[in-house]
Protein backbone atom coordinates (compact mmCIF):
# COMPACT_ATOMS: atom_id res chain seq x y z
CA UNK A 1 0.00 0.00 0.00
CA UNK A 2 3.07 2.20 0.72
CA UNK A 3 3.77 2.02 -2.92
CA UNK A 4 0.45 3.42 -3.95
CA UNK A 5 0.79 5.61 -1.31
CA UNK A 6 3.45 6.82 -3.34
CA UNK A 7 1.85 7.18 -6.67
CA UNK A 8 -1.25 9.21 -5.07
CA UNK A 9 0.99 12.00 -3.28
CA UNK A 10 3.29 11.69 -6.82
CA UNK A 11 -0.22 12.40 -8.68
CA UNK A 12 -1.37 15.56 -6.33
CA UNK A 13 2.02 17.10 -6.53
CA UNK A 14 2.65 16.77 -10.24
CA UNK A 15 -1.44 18.13 -10.53
CA UNK A 16 -0.44 20.94 -8.63
CA UNK A 17 2.55 21.91 -10.30
CA UNK A 18 1.17 21.60 -13.59
CA UNK A 19 -1.92 23.55 -12.85
CA UNK A 20 0.34 26.04 -11.14
CA UNK A 21 2.24 26.27 -13.95
CA UNK A 22 -0.03 26.85 -16.73
CA UNK A 23 -0.73 30.93 -16.04
CA UNK A 24 2.85 31.07 -16.66
CA UNK A 25 3.16 29.02 -19.82
CA UNK A 26 0.42 30.62 -21.34
CA UNK A 27 1.61 34.05 -20.25
CA UNK A 28 5.00 32.98 -21.75
CA UNK A 29 3.47 31.41 -24.73
CA UNK A 30 1.33 34.22 -26.07
CA UNK A 31 3.54 36.71 -25.56
CA UNK A 32 6.50 35.06 -27.27
CA UNK A 33 3.55 34.13 -30.20
CA UNK A 34 3.07 38.30 -30.72
CA UNK A 35 6.82 38.68 -31.00
CA UNK A 36 7.11 35.49 -33.11
CA UNK A 37 4.03 37.76 -35.27
CA UNK A 38 6.02 41.18 -35.75
CA UNK A 39 9.75 39.62 -37.00
CA UNK A 40 7.76 37.66 -39.39
CA UNK A 41 5.68 40.66 -40.51
CA UNK A 42 8.91 42.81 -40.16
CA UNK A 43 10.65 39.91 -41.92
CA UNK A 44 8.05 40.14 -45.10
CA UNK A 45 8.86 43.72 -45.57
CA UNK A 46 12.37 43.46 -45.90
CA UNK A 47 11.99 40.45 -48.30
CA UNK A 48 10.32 42.99 -50.67
CA UNK A 49 12.61 45.99 -50.57
CA UNK A 50 14.96 43.07 -50.86
CA UNK A 51 13.72 42.35 -54.47
CA UNK A 52 14.00 45.71 -55.76
CA UNK A 53 17.67 45.53 -55.24
CA UNK A 54 17.49 42.81 -57.08
CA UNK A 55 16.28 44.34 -59.68
CA UNK A 56 18.69 47.03 -59.52
CA UNK A 57 21.73 44.60 -59.71
CA UNK A 58 20.34 42.83 -62.81
CA UNK A 59 19.99 46.61 -64.98
CA UNK A 60 23.30 47.26 -63.76
CA UNK A 61 25.28 44.24 -65.35
CA UNK A 62 23.91 45.33 -69.28
CA UNK A 63 25.07 49.00 -68.83
CA UNK A 64 28.44 50.26 -71.11
CA UNK A 65 31.25 48.74 -69.78
CA UNK A 66 33.00 52.03 -67.93
CA UNK A 67 34.94 52.98 -64.92
CA UNK A 68 31.98 54.38 -63.59
CA UNK A 69 29.80 51.69 -64.09
CA UNK A 70 31.48 49.15 -62.69
CA UNK A 71 32.62 50.79 -59.29
CA UNK A 72 28.52 51.72 -59.33
CA UNK A 73 27.93 47.86 -60.30
CA UNK A 74 30.26 46.56 -57.38
CA UNK A 75 28.40 49.17 -54.76
CA UNK A 76 25.27 47.76 -55.71
CA UNK A 77 26.05 44.12 -55.13
CA UNK A 78 27.69 45.48 -51.35
CA UNK A 79 24.71 47.14 -50.74
CA UNK A 80 22.40 44.50 -51.96
CA UNK A 81 24.80 42.32 -49.73
CA UNK A 82 24.11 44.30 -46.62
CA UNK A 83 20.50 43.82 -47.19
CA UNK A 84 20.54 40.18 -47.42
CA UNK A 85 22.31 40.85 -44.19
CA UNK A 86 19.57 42.54 -42.24
CA UNK A 87 17.13 39.67 -43.80
CA UNK A 88 19.75 36.75 -42.21
CA UNK A 89 19.64 38.66 -39.17
CA UNK A 90 15.88 39.28 -38.98
CA UNK A 91 15.49 35.60 -39.88
CA UNK A 92 17.97 34.47 -36.54
CA UNK A 93 15.91 36.54 -34.63
CA UNK A 94 12.89 34.97 -35.63
CA UNK A 95 13.96 31.59 -35.80
CA UNK A 96 15.34 32.11 -32.22
CA UNK A 97 11.85 32.89 -31.09
CA UNK A 98 10.34 30.33 -32.70
CA UNK A 99 12.87 27.77 -30.40
CA UNK A 100 11.67 29.49 -27.34
CA UNK A 101 7.90 28.76 -28.27
CA UNK A 102 8.90 25.18 -28.99
CA UNK A 103 10.83 24.57 -26.13
CA UNK A 104 8.07 25.92 -23.93
CA UNK A 105 5.54 23.92 -25.72
CA UNK A 106 7.76 20.53 -25.51
CA UNK A 107 8.04 21.02 -21.84
CA UNK A 108 4.14 21.58 -21.59
CA UNK A 109 3.50 18.66 -23.22
CA UNK A 110 6.15 16.47 -21.43
CA UNK A 111 4.43 17.31 -18.53
CA UNK A 112 1.00 16.60 -19.09
CA UNK A 113 2.75 13.00 -20.19
CA UNK A 114 4.29 12.32 -16.62
CA UNK A 115 0.84 13.41 -15.78
CA UNK A 116 -1.27 11.20 -17.95
CA UNK A 117 0.47 8.65 -17.03
CA UNK A 118 0.32 9.23 -13.08
CA UNK A 119 -3.53 9.00 -13.62
CA UNK A 120 -3.42 5.49 -15.76
CA UNK A 121 -1.64 4.17 -12.93
CA UNK A 122 -3.94 5.19 -10.59
CA UNK A 123 -6.90 4.10 -12.47
CA UNK A 124 -5.60 0.58 -13.16
CA UNK A 125 -5.30 0.38 -9.39
CA UNK A 126 -8.21 1.14 -8.32
CA UNK A 127 -10.51 -1.06 -11.25
CA UNK A 128 -8.01 -4.35 -11.00
CA UNK A 129 -6.38 -6.33 -8.13
CA UNK A 130 -2.62 -5.66 -7.15
CA UNK A 131 -1.29 -8.45 -8.29
CA UNK A 132 -2.48 -8.51 -11.44
CA UNK A 133 -1.89 -4.35 -12.01
CA UNK A 134 1.75 -4.08 -10.41
CA UNK A 135 3.69 -5.10 -14.14
CA UNK A 136 0.48 -2.55 -16.01
CA UNK A 137 1.53 0.84 -13.21
CA UNK A 138 5.04 -0.32 -14.03
CA UNK A 139 5.05 -0.16 -17.81
CA UNK A 140 3.01 3.05 -17.55
CA UNK A 141 5.32 5.39 -15.26
CA UNK A 142 8.40 3.72 -16.97
CA UNK A 143 7.80 2.88 -20.58
CA UNK A 144 8.16 5.60 -23.74
CA UNK A 145 6.81 2.94 -25.78
CA UNK A 146 3.85 1.64 -25.03
CA UNK A 147 1.28 0.81 -27.42
CA UNK A 148 2.68 -2.95 -28.27
CA UNK A 149 3.38 -4.11 -24.24
CA UNK A 150 -0.12 -1.75 -23.32
CA UNK A 151 -1.94 -3.91 -26.21
CA UNK A 152 -0.85 -7.19 -24.63
CA UNK A 153 -1.93 -6.23 -21.10
CA UNK A 154 -5.31 -5.41 -22.38
CA UNK A 155 -5.46 -8.60 -23.80
CA UNK A 156 -5.25 -9.80 -19.99
CA UNK A 157 -6.68 -7.29 -18.03
CA UNK A 158 -9.09 -5.67 -20.17
CA UNK A 159 -9.58 -1.88 -19.95
CA UNK A 160 -12.43 0.17 -19.50
CA UNK A 161 -13.34 3.35 -21.96
CA UNK A 162 -12.24 5.69 -19.29
CA UNK A 163 -8.87 4.19 -18.89
CA UNK A 164 -8.48 3.43 -23.35
CA UNK A 165 -9.34 6.81 -23.41
CA UNK A 166 -6.79 7.92 -21.13
CA UNK A 167 -4.44 5.75 -22.99
CA UNK A 168 -5.23 6.93 -26.63
CA UNK A 169 -4.48 10.98 -24.66
CA UNK A 170 -1.07 9.72 -23.90
CA UNK A 171 0.08 8.19 -27.27
CA UNK A 172 -1.65 11.27 -28.72
CA UNK A 173 0.78 13.15 -26.44
CA UNK A 174 3.73 11.54 -27.13
CA UNK A 175 3.15 11.68 -30.89
CA UNK A 176 2.66 15.26 -30.52
CA UNK A 177 6.02 15.64 -28.51
CA UNK A 178 7.38 13.84 -31.02
CA UNK A 179 6.31 15.96 -33.93
CA UNK A 180 7.81 18.99 -31.53
CA UNK A 181 11.23 17.79 -31.12
CA UNK A 182 11.28 17.06 -34.77
CA UNK A 183 10.39 20.84 -35.41
CA UNK A 184 12.95 21.70 -32.61
CA UNK A 185 15.76 20.10 -34.82
CA UNK A 186 14.79 21.11 -38.60
CA UNK A 187 14.47 25.02 -36.74
CA UNK A 188 18.31 24.56 -35.08
CA UNK A 189 19.41 23.33 -38.61
CA UNK A 190 17.80 26.10 -40.26
CA UNK A 191 19.07 28.56 -37.67
CA UNK A 192 22.61 27.26 -38.07
CA UNK A 193 22.29 27.37 -41.69
CA UNK A 194 21.29 30.83 -41.98
CA UNK A 195 23.60 32.01 -39.20
CA UNK A 196 26.79 30.17 -41.99
CA UNK A 197 25.43 32.04 -44.54
CA UNK A 198 25.33 35.32 -42.35
CA UNK A 199 28.99 34.72 -41.20
CA UNK A 200 30.21 33.92 -45.09
CA UNK A 201 27.85 37.14 -47.20
CA UNK A 202 29.89 39.65 -44.22
CA UNK A 203 33.08 38.05 -45.68
CA UNK A 204 31.97 38.56 -49.88
CA UNK A 205 31.04 41.52 -48.65
CA UNK A 206 34.21 42.52 -47.63
CA UNK A 207 35.85 40.99 -50.53
CA UNK A 208 33.78 43.18 -52.67
CA UNK A 209 34.81 46.36 -50.62
CA UNK A 210 38.54 45.23 -51.37
CA UNK A 211 37.95 44.46 -55.35
CA UNK A 212 37.16 47.93 -55.30
CA UNK A 213 39.75 49.67 -53.76
CA UNK A 214 42.04 47.40 -56.24
CA UNK A 215 40.33 48.66 -59.16
CA UNK A 216 40.65 52.46 -58.14
CA UNK A 217 44.42 51.67 -57.21
CA UNK A 218 44.97 49.63 -60.24
CA UNK A 219 43.43 52.30 -62.82
CA UNK A 220 44.10 55.35 -60.81
CA UNK A 221 40.53 56.18 -60.99
CA UNK A 222 40.77 56.87 -64.46
CA UNK A 223 38.62 56.05 -67.21
CA UNK A 224 41.15 55.56 -70.02
CA UNK A 225 43.20 53.08 -67.99
CA UNK A 226 40.08 50.98 -67.39
CA UNK A 227 39.52 50.68 -70.73
CA UNK A 228 42.81 49.51 -71.55
CA UNK A 229 42.23 47.08 -68.58
CA UNK A 230 39.80 46.09 -70.30
CA UNK A 231 41.57 45.55 -73.68
CA UNK A 232 44.18 43.42 -71.85
CA UNK A 233 41.43 41.29 -69.79
CA UNK A 234 40.00 40.78 -73.51
CA UNK A 235 42.95 39.80 -74.98
CA UNK A 236 43.91 37.18 -72.47
CA UNK A 237 40.55 35.84 -71.75
CA UNK A 238 40.97 34.79 -76.03
CA UNK A 239 44.13 33.16 -74.91
CA UNK A 240 42.70 30.97 -71.93
CA UNK A 241 39.93 30.09 -73.78
CA UNK A 242 41.79 28.60 -76.57
CA UNK A 243 43.55 26.99 -74.40
CA UNK A 244 40.76 25.21 -72.89
CA UNK A 245 39.47 24.67 -76.28
CA UNK A 246 42.52 22.48 -77.29
CA UNK A 247 42.68 20.82 -74.20
CA UNK A 248 39.08 19.54 -73.60
CA UNK A 249 39.26 18.30 -77.39
CA UNK A 250 41.50 16.12 -76.81
CA UNK A 251 39.99 15.14 -73.28
CA UNK A 252 36.80 14.99 -74.83
CA UNK A 253 37.44 11.90 -77.18
CA UNK A 254 38.57 9.54 -74.19
CA UNK A 255 34.65 9.30 -72.53
CA UNK A 256 34.03 5.58 -72.39
CA UNK A 257 30.06 5.95 -73.11
CA UNK A 258 29.99 2.82 -71.72
CA UNK A 259 31.35 3.71 -68.36
CA UNK A 260 29.05 6.92 -67.65
CA UNK A 261 25.71 6.40 -65.57
CA UNK A 262 22.82 6.34 -67.97
CA UNK A 263 21.05 9.92 -68.31
CA UNK A 264 18.58 9.81 -65.68
CA UNK A 265 16.92 12.90 -64.04
CA UNK A 266 17.72 13.00 -60.76
CA UNK A 267 21.34 11.39 -60.84
CA UNK A 268 22.70 14.93 -59.75
CA UNK A 269 20.64 17.34 -58.15
CA UNK A 270 20.19 21.09 -59.34
CA UNK A 271 23.41 22.68 -57.93
CA UNK A 272 21.64 26.27 -57.26
CA UNK A 273 18.34 27.73 -57.61
CA UNK A 274 17.75 30.26 -60.55
CA UNK A 275 17.06 30.33 -64.00
CA UNK A 276 18.98 28.54 -66.63
CA UNK A 277 20.06 31.08 -69.34
CA UNK A 278 22.54 28.75 -71.07
CA UNK A 279 22.61 25.26 -71.39
CA UNK A 280 25.22 22.95 -72.76
CA UNK A 281 26.72 22.08 -76.40
CA UNK A 282 26.56 24.12 -79.41
CA UNK A 283 23.69 26.40 -78.18
CA UNK A 284 22.49 29.52 -79.22
CA UNK A 285 24.44 31.83 -77.42
CA UNK A 286 27.87 30.18 -77.89
CA UNK A 287 27.02 29.99 -82.01
CA UNK A 288 26.35 33.79 -81.63
CA UNK A 289 29.18 34.93 -79.76
CA UNK A 290 31.16 32.44 -82.08
CA UNK A 291 30.21 34.46 -85.00
CA UNK A 292 30.61 37.46 -83.67
CA UNK A 293 34.41 36.61 -82.49
CA UNK A 294 33.52 36.74 -78.88
CA UNK A 295 34.09 33.31 -78.56
CA UNK A 296 36.64 31.23 -79.76
CA UNK A 297 34.37 28.14 -80.36
CA UNK A 298 30.52 27.56 -80.54
CA UNK A 299 30.27 24.86 -78.00
CA UNK A 300 29.41 25.35 -74.57
CA UNK A 301 30.91 23.21 -71.75
CA UNK A 302 28.34 22.97 -69.32
CA UNK A 303 25.38 24.58 -68.34
CA UNK A 304 24.41 28.74 -66.53
CA UNK A 305 22.38 29.46 -64.18
CA UNK A 306 21.80 32.93 -62.84
CA UNK A 307 20.42 34.50 -59.74
CA UNK A 308 21.38 37.21 -57.30
CA UNK A 309 24.98 36.82 -55.96
CA UNK A 310 25.38 35.36 -52.73
CA UNK A 311 22.96 32.56 -53.89
CA UNK A 312 23.83 29.32 -51.87
CA UNK A 313 25.84 26.67 -54.47
CA UNK A 314 25.18 22.77 -52.99
CA UNK A 315 26.75 19.96 -54.42
CA UNK A 316 25.04 18.15 -57.36
CA UNK A 317 25.89 14.71 -55.82
CA UNK A 318 28.16 13.05 -52.21
CA UNK A 319 31.66 13.19 -53.09
CA UNK A 320 35.02 14.24 -52.13
CA UNK A 321 36.59 17.74 -53.18
CA UNK A 322 39.04 17.54 -55.28
CA UNK A 323 40.09 21.05 -55.97
CA UNK A 324 39.40 24.58 -55.27
CA UNK A 325 40.81 27.68 -56.22
CA UNK A 326 40.56 31.09 -57.28
CA UNK A 327 41.96 31.98 -61.27
CA UNK A 328 41.16 35.57 -61.06
CA UNK A 329 44.69 35.75 -58.67
CA UNK A 330 46.74 34.66 -62.04
CA UNK A 331 44.34 35.87 -64.86
CA UNK A 332 41.91 38.62 -63.76
CA UNK A 333 38.54 38.22 -65.15
CA UNK A 334 39.48 35.59 -67.94
CA UNK A 335 38.92 32.25 -66.67
CA UNK A 336 36.71 30.15 -63.99
CA UNK A 337 36.99 32.75 -61.27
CA UNK A 338 36.55 30.80 -58.19
CA UNK A 339 35.54 27.46 -57.85
CA UNK A 340 35.43 24.01 -56.88
CA UNK A 341 35.46 20.64 -57.74
CA UNK A 342 33.84 17.49 -56.69
CA UNK A 343 34.55 14.07 -57.53
CA UNK A 344 31.88 11.53 -56.94
CA UNK A 345 31.39 7.54 -56.70
CA UNK A 346 29.81 7.45 -60.36
CA UNK A 347 32.08 7.89 -62.86
CA UNK A 348 31.40 12.09 -62.86
CA UNK A 349 33.03 14.76 -61.67
CA UNK A 350 31.05 18.53 -61.37
CA UNK A 351 32.88 22.26 -61.58
CA UNK A 352 31.23 25.03 -59.83
CA UNK A 353 32.18 28.35 -61.17
CA UNK A 354 32.14 31.99 -60.93
CA UNK A 355 31.53 31.60 -57.43
CA UNK A 356 32.14 34.65 -54.95
CA UNK A 357 33.39 32.49 -51.87
CA UNK A 358 34.05 28.98 -51.50
CA UNK A 359 32.98 27.38 -48.43
CA UNK A 360 35.05 23.88 -48.87
CA UNK A 361 38.62 22.70 -48.85
CA UNK A 362 40.07 20.01 -50.86
CA UNK A 363 39.71 16.77 -49.00
CA UNK A 364 36.36 17.67 -47.31
CA UNK A 365 34.14 14.84 -48.40
CA UNK A 366 30.07 16.37 -48.83
CA UNK A 367 27.10 14.89 -49.21
CA UNK A 368 24.04 15.75 -52.15
CA UNK A 369 22.53 19.20 -51.04
CA UNK A 370 25.66 20.53 -48.89
CA UNK A 371 26.87 23.84 -49.26
CA UNK A 372 30.01 24.54 -50.88
CA UNK A 373 29.97 28.08 -51.54
CA UNK A 374 28.11 30.98 -52.68
CA UNK A 375 27.14 32.54 -56.47
CA UNK A 376 29.33 35.57 -57.77
CA UNK A 377 30.81 37.22 -60.75
CA UNK A 378 34.31 36.48 -60.33
CA UNK A 379 36.32 35.42 -63.85
CA UNK A 380 35.17 35.47 -67.61
CA UNK A 381 31.45 36.56 -65.77
CA UNK A 382 29.33 39.29 -67.36
CA UNK A 383 27.19 39.14 -64.01
CA UNK A 384 26.08 36.91 -61.08
CA UNK A 385 25.49 33.24 -62.34
CA UNK A 386 27.19 29.59 -61.75
CA UNK A 387 28.60 28.08 -64.29
CA UNK A 388 28.16 24.06 -63.72
CA UNK A 389 30.50 21.49 -65.68
CA UNK A 390 30.52 17.15 -65.86
CA UNK A 391 33.49 15.82 -66.40
CA UNK A 392 33.86 11.80 -67.09
CA UNK A 393 36.01 11.61 -64.30
CA UNK A 394 39.06 9.11 -65.60
CA UNK A 395 39.66 12.48 -67.92
CA UNK A 396 39.45 14.73 -65.12
CA UNK A 397 42.46 16.68 -63.88
CA UNK A 398 44.23 19.97 -62.91
CA UNK A 399 46.80 21.52 -65.23
CA UNK A 400 49.23 24.33 -65.26
CA UNK A 401 48.12 26.95 -67.40
CA UNK A 402 50.14 29.32 -69.18
CA UNK A 403 47.73 31.83 -68.19
CA UNK A 404 46.04 31.06 -65.10
CA UNK A 405 47.89 28.87 -62.88
CA UNK A 406 46.39 25.50 -61.99
CA UNK A 407 43.12 24.79 -64.74
CA UNK A 408 40.36 22.44 -64.03
CA UNK A 409 39.58 20.42 -67.43
CA UNK A 410 38.04 17.08 -68.27
CA UNK A 411 36.26 15.74 -71.14
CA UNK A 412 32.41 17.11 -70.54
CA UNK A 413 29.37 15.93 -71.23
CA UNK A 414 25.74 17.19 -70.59
CA UNK A 415 24.86 17.76 -67.38
CA UNK A 416 21.09 18.50 -68.65
CA UNK A 417 20.89 14.62 -69.24
CA UNK A 418 21.12 13.52 -64.93
CA UNK A 419 19.64 17.36 -63.27
CA UNK A 420 16.33 17.02 -62.21
CA UNK A 421 14.83 20.11 -60.34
Amino acid sequence: MTYYKGISMLLSIILTLVFSGQVVFSANLNELQEQIKEKQSALEKLEKEEEKYNEELSKTQTEKKTLSNEIYRIRNEINGLNFKIKVNEAQIETLGLELKKLNIESQSTEEKIELKKVVLAESLRSLYDLEKTDTAIGIILTNDELSDKMLSIENVLGFGKTIKDDLGELKDLKNRLEEQQEDTRNKKSEKEYTEKNLINRKEITSNLEKEKDVLLVETKNQEKNYQNLLDEISKLREEVESEIILLEETLRAQIDPSMLPMEIPGILGWPADGRLTQGYGETKDAKYFYSRGIYKSPFHNGIDVAAYLSTPIRAAEAGEVVATGNQDRYCYKAAYGKFVVIQHDNNLTTLYAHLSLSSVKVGDTVERGDLIGYMGNSGASTGSHLHFSVYFSPTFRMTSSKYCGLMPAGGPVNPLGYLKR
